[in-house]
């Protein structure tokens, strides 16, 4: 009946960005380093992470910005064929 036009890009890269935070803890971890240096860099890694996820979801409300825009002109745009079709079958009665 319609189109699915839902974008997966957003679980993907959700799924992404878990995927590369548990592999660099694992990684963190059994690294032969001393507790005190394994923490910094963690807490390095944590803060390189938050700061990229704030950088990608900056763009999101312009996104849904532009989203919510394209669906109003096409909620415009059926209101007005269905005006139109509507004077056309009302005229022709």
């Amino acid at each position: 009946m319609g189109e699915n036009n839902s974008n997966p890009v957003g679980g993907v890269l959700a799924a992404f960005a878990v995927g590369a935070l548990v592999g660099a803890a694992v990684a963190l971890l059994y690294a032969p380093r001393s507790g005190q240096e394994t923490r910094e860099r963690i807490g390095d890694k944590g803060r390189e992470l938050k700061n990229r996820v704030s950088d990608a979801l900056d763009g999101v409300p312009d996104f849904i910005d532009g989203k919510k825009a394209d669906l109003a002109a096409a909620f415009d745009s059926g209101k007005e064929a269905v005006r139109d079709e509507l004077n056309k079958r009302f005229k022709g009665a």
